[in-house]
């Protein structure tokens, strides 16, 4: 063993993983998301929504800060904002929208006609 035989050590080049992206093939991704949870989208409108899978952590009248995420075949957009919680039903959530941005309220609009034309619902 010599003297310098620290100086002969490897050391592995460890870059990080690049983040993992949803498949393509997964489908559809619209959910909303609050305090690191995320459920999927049933509905959306420019006065509200509706998610399912809920856990129960929100209650009626209760105000919620949520993002909401769309990225399907007729619209990829997201958005925060503040709701009032309706309803807590089933598994189910649905909440309006105290205040929308009037380019925000713009963009559901353009998705729920684009949505239209394309399915017939």
């Amino acid at each position: 063993m010599g003297l310098f035989d620290f100086l002969k050590v490897t050391v592995k080049d460890e870059k990080k993983a690049a983040p993992r992206r949803p498949n393509a093939s997964a489908g559809p991704s619209n959910v909303i998301e609050f305090d690191g949870k995320s459920f999927p989208l049933a509905g959306v409108s420019h006065k509200g929504f509706v998610a399912t899978g809920f856990d129960g952590s929100l209650i009626p009248s209760q105000t919620a800060r949520i993002t909401l995420r769309v990225d399907d075949a007729y619209g990829k957009f997201s958005f925060a904002a503040t709701v009032t919680i309706e309803e807590v039903k089933g598994g189910s959530v649905s909440g309006a929208w105290n205040m929308l941005p009037p380019e925000v309220e713009a963009t559901i609009r353009k998705y729920l006609q684009i949505r239209k034309q394309k399915t017939g619902k």
